[in-house]
């Protein structure tokens, strides 16, 4: 079978293969060896590098598919060189990863990794990049927060509000006590919430997010990635390392 996909990981096998997981567009999540991918002069080489977007040719296995023609649309280069991109980008990729099930396609959840990755390497804020995608597939998993009311009272959300992860949105003020772990947002960063998710990545680039409001959007961003995957992503840590280079 053809599928046009993107490279979210890759492991070791033997001397010369390697393992791919690809996000398909019409397949979902895929994982494939491509024999000998590991040789310099093998022509699966550049086409099965992490974050490669391409045109794949793949036979079905009982464990593992065989992927074995590739067709590069965009390589994506520029993310695997500069260290702080790759480390934004490797998020986005894991965390695609551990959210979806192998074979559960989304035509939504393709063009948001790849726009995202076509907004890293377009230049705009990697940060910006991340909170928008981090919003957007809880959103598109069916976890999105809820920001125009209350989540506890449904009274409109005046003056000060919090943010609860927990409690799936906002809570006012005399509705903070439903979770005390709720973050304190200022009213810019629900404004930020809202304008994320609303907005398609591809309008990334026009988003000027303050110090302060991009550090409480992380916060929120990241309550919400906490509560819904299964395991601690790595690609933090490698954030984590690059952080101060931003």
């Amino acid at each position: 079978y053809t599928a046009e996909g993107i490279v979210l990981r890759t492991r070791n096998l033997g001397e010369a293969d390697r393992i791919v997981t690809l996000y398909a567009r019409e397949q979902g999540k895929v994982e494939a060896v491509a024999r000998g991918a590991r040789r310099v002069r093998s022509r699966l080489t550049g086409a099965t590098q992490i974050f490669t977007h391409g045109r794949y040719v793949l036979f079905s296995g009982r464990t593992l598919d065989t992927l074995s023609q590739a067709e590069i649309v965009q390589s994506f280069a520029p993310l695997r060189e500069d260290l702080i991109k790759m480390a934004h980008a490797s998020y986005l990729a894991e965390l695609l990863d551990v959210c979806v099930e192998p074979g559960e396609s989304s035509e939504d959840l393709f063009a948001l990794v790849l726009g995202g990755l076509q907004a890293l390497a377009a230049g705009v804020d990697p940060r910006v990049v991340s909170r928008h995608f981090e919003l957007t597939v809880m959103s598109l998993l069916g976890y999105a927060p809820h920001v125009d009311s209350c989540v506890a009272c449904r009274g409109e959300a005046e003056g000060r509000v919090s943010m609860s992860a927990r409690e799936g949105g906002i809570l006012c003020e005399r509705c903070r006590s439903a979770d005390p772990t709720a973050i304190r947002l200022e009213r810019s960063t629900l404004e930020w919430v809202r304008r994320l998710l609303a907005t398609r990545v591809d309008r990334m680039g026009v988003f000027r997010i303050g110090a302060d409001d991009l550090r409480l959007l992380e916060a929120v961003g990241r309550a919400f990635v906490d509560l819904r995957v299964p395991r601690p992503l790595k690609s933090l840590s490698f954030l984590a390392s690059v952080r101060d280079l931003a």
